[in-house]
């Protein structure tokens, strides 16, 4: 399928059959992809996308612009990929280190945000403390992912143990 790259976002027609899978935002332009989501497909072969120039756009050239307005883009990326090679489906949230999750299951609907992080670079408390916040106000689980220097990637929920 084909895309357009406009300055941090991929547009694609709305006719993809991408929305039905947990992708992007519908406007009026077709599908909006983040980033994170345009690579994921590039990656995957099922994606191609050009620039507005109509020249054709590379995973490298996709993630070199991307890690130029996003720098923790690559932590993302490799969060995404690991959750959607388990079947979750993920919105990558501009701005943020942050994903919001959700899976499907026979009890009904597990609703997560995740914040991707990069292990051995610190977090401040107010950091984690709003995060968690921003979590339960929305709902949803706070979940930690970790990435290790192999690109690992570890789960840890953030769960209310006192009072």
């Amino acid at each position: 399928m084909e895309g357009t790259l406009k300055g941090g976002r991929a547009i694609v027609p709305k006719s993809s059959g991408l929305a039905e899978k947990g992708y992007g935002v519908v406007v009026e332009e077709g599908l909006e992809l983040t980033l994170v989501e345009a690579a994921y497909l590039l990656d995957r072969g099922e994606l191609s996308l050009t620039d507005e120039g109509g020249r054709s756009v590379s995973l490298e050239e996709l993630a070199r612009r991307a890690a130029a307005l996003d720098p923790g883009f690559w932590v993302k990326l490799n969060v995404y990929t690991d959750l959607r090679s388990r079947g979750l489906r993920a919105l990558p949230l501009e701005g943020a280190p942050v994903l919001l999750v959700e899976r499907r299951s026979g009890e009904g609907e597990r609703r997560y945000l995740v914040l991707c992080l990069e292990e051995g670079v610190r977090i401040g408390f107010k950091e984690l403390e709003a995060f968690i916040r921003r979590a339960l106000e929305s709902k949803r689980e706070p979940v930690l992912a970790i990435v290790d220097k192999e690109g690992n990637v570890s789960y840890y929920t953030v769960e209310k143990s006192m009072g």
